[in-house]
């Protein structure tokens, strides 16, 4: 008899920052040195694989998961990308102010930090309750042009849960540089976990997420068309 994947578990576990002493660029790294290959020892499945031509909209991914170390029933997702035209900070700008997100309700910049902001948003999805986030960002520019972000679910007074929606769980980290191999290409590594809580269960939202991240992305790479923000090859 299957196990129950749902919310009548009881309040699933969430994850916690790096343990002190291991900072997030640290404890990235090891999520970044973890192999893919078949039969990896940490459970990686690649469920998109990269395709051998970049697709109309001028990106392509690869997406992989696994599951959390922390017992939660949603996965952990690998993306990797690489998007023509794009630069770091064209995507770093977006992450900050995401314009076109689907079901967005409402954005507020909370507080200015010296290496991030802490920012609040809630989201509506059509026939589900409202989710909302308080997210603190962490924007580390390195020496060699690449940028580090982190996004992870915060406390903050100015961001008190709200009657009648659910506070979502969300982490991503990720890294935004230029390839070595490809002109005029940026390429980008992330992981990201969530936890939309509520009664959708995570099995659902595990095999959703492979489709759901590379349209999240297609969703990005035509709004910067639109704007004219992707820079043309030399």
């Amino acid at each position: 008899m299957g196990a129950c994947n749902c919310c009548c578990q009881g309040e699933r576990v969430m994850p916690t920052p790096p343990d002190s002493g291991l900072s997030e660029w640290d404890a990235f790294q090891q999520l970044l040195a973890e192999d893919l290959g078949k039969g990896n020892t940490h459970g990686w499945k690649v469920k998109k694989d990269w395709p051998q031509e970049y697709r109309p909209d001028g990106f392509k991914m690869r997406v992989a998961l696994r599951p959390h170390e922390s017992g939660n029933s949603n996965m952990l997702l690998r993306g990797d990308g690489k998007y023509k035209g794009a630069r770091p900070q064209l995507f770093v700008d977006y992450l900050l102010n995401p314009e076109n997100l689907p079901g967005l309700k409402e954005w507020v910049d909370v507080e200015t930090l010296p290496d991030g902001f802490i920012k609040y948003c809630r989201v509506k999805a059509p026939g589900m309750r409202a989710r909302d986030h308080c997210w603190r960002y962490l924007i580390d520019k390195r020496d060699d042009g690449s940028i580090f972000v982190v996004i992870r679910t915060a406390e903050h007074p100015k961001c008190p849960p709200k009657e009648g929606v659910y506070r979502a769980y969300y982490y991503n980290s990720c890294l935004f540089k230029m390839s070595s191999e490809e002109d005029n290409v940026m390429e980008m590594t992330e992981f990201i976990f969530m936890d939309l809580k509520g009664q959708i269960p995570p099995k659902l939202m595990n095999i959703a997420l492979p489709g759901g991240t590379i349209d999240t992305n297609a969703n990005e790479m035509k709004h910067f068309k639109e704007k004219g923000l992707l820079s043309a090859a030399p």
